[in-house]
């Protein structure tokens, strides 16, 4: 009726109808068990912000949790030791190689040979230089005991030449007071005595100046010996050299371990710095663990450590840390990175840990330099108090 009444009233208005207002039809309760669906917006939305949250948190906080582990794990590491390269340190032709690739060899065992026939003659021609020169150290001595001698003879000489001084002096005063008595001098006896005098106070003179000659020539004879003294220790240190490479001829091992591949064979010529063999101590090995500069956090020196050998997969090895590198890896490449210039990726930087095994081990003899493992520290583990030092 109400419609009605509406309708009417918009007819004498003169106005056009206006429709009514749509209804909402009663909502009707859930029955039970009916399945709630949810708007996909919001689902969406939800989603998108728990994503966002983890990203964020991932990137804010990932670093802590990697370095608050209390183990650390990594497969970036390798089996090293001390590989020294031999090498022939004289030239000459190689006349014996006594060993075989990958030989055990113990300190002071013979690796190469080389023909030693020039240098036996270099230590017998230096040899011969020493003896010349301690041969004319001789000769000087022998001069400057002589020498010493005729100083000795002008120095009794001289005495001898103060005393006719002496003499001849007494004589003119003597004869010089006769003549002055008028008693028995004579003007011819004092000018004897006076030229007697002056002949002794000469030969005096002259005994001063031989001596005097006998002295400088005892310095000069001194002088020659300091020379043949430095001739002498230059001989001695040619005749040291000429032996130290008489010994080069014999190479040797500087230390127990095994052999790699041999480079020379015999009969072939080598000079200074050829590489004749590779030797590796073994079994002082030990691990270099390249560890994320995010491990790093709680790692100290003395922690223990769990290592496993790719090539005994059933076999845990156990050591402890013991040091780590001054710098990251990078620093060390012939070629640093250089960030300040251009655009920046920040990279995470690898430091080397080493990890010393502890001895005996299962594997002692069977490990080598080179080989994959995978080690695991223990960062939870107390520091030590004074232990190794980085």
């Amino acid at each position: 009726m109400a419609h009605a009444q509406h309708h009417s009233e918009v007819q004498r208005s003169g106005q056009a109808p206006v429709p009514p207002p749509p209804t909402t039809p009663p909502a009707t309760p859930a029955r039970a068990g009916q399945v709630v669906t949810w708007n996909p917006w919001i689902v969406r939305g939800a989603v998108l912000g728990l994503a966002l949250l983890l990203v964020l948190a991932f990137s804010t906080r990932w670093n802590r949790w990697v370095g608050s582990a209390g183990r650390q794990w990594t497969n970036d590491a390798y089996l090293q030791a001390d590989v020294t390269p031999i090498a022939a340190q004289v030239s000459g032709t190689v006349t014996a190689v006594p060993v075989g690739d990958f030989q055990r060899v113990r300190a002071g065992d013979t690796l190469a040979e080389i023909a030693d026939a020039d240098y036996r003659a270099r230590v017998a021609q230096a040899e011969g230089a020493v003896a010349a020169a301690k041969a004319a150290i001789a000769v000087l001595d022998s001069q400057k005991r002589t020498q010493q001698t005729q100083l000795d003879q002008a120095q009794a000489n001289l005495k001898g030449l103060e005393a006719e001084a002496w003499r001849t002096r007494l004589e003119r005063e003597r004869q010089g007071a006769l003549i002055d008595e008028r008693l028995a001098g004579t003007p011819q006896a004092y000018q004897q005595a006076e030229a007697a005098e002056r002949r002794a106070a000469a030969a005096l003179e002259a005994g001063h100046a031989q001596i005097e000659q006998e002295k400088a020539r005892i310095e000069g004879l001194e002088a020659q010996r300091r020379q043949a003294e430095a001739t002498l220790a230059q001989q001695e240190a040619a005749l040291t050299l000429a032996r130290i490479n008489l010994g080069y001829t014999r190479i040797t091992a500087p230390a127990d371990g095994v052999l790699g591949h041999r480079q020379v064979r015999v009969g072939q010529y080598v000079a200074p710095g050829t590489q004749v063999v590779t030797l590796v101590p073994l079994p002082d090995v030990w691990v270099v663990a390249n560890y994320k500069e995010t491990q790093l956090t709680h790692m100290r020196p003395g922690q223990p450590a769990a290592v496993r050998v790719d090539a005994f997969p059933g076999t845990e090895l156990r050591g402890r840390v013991v040091a780590y590198a001054p710098a990251t890896g990078s620093q060390f490449a012939l070629l640093p990175p250089e960030n300040a210039t251009g655009n920046f990726t920040k990279i995470v930087q690898r430091i080397p840990v080493k990890i010393l095994l502890d001895q005996p081990n299962p594997l002692v003899d069977r490990l080598r330099p080179g080989m994959s493992v995978e080690a695991t520290v223990d960062t939870s583990a107390p520091e030590p108090t004074g232990g190794a030092a980085q």
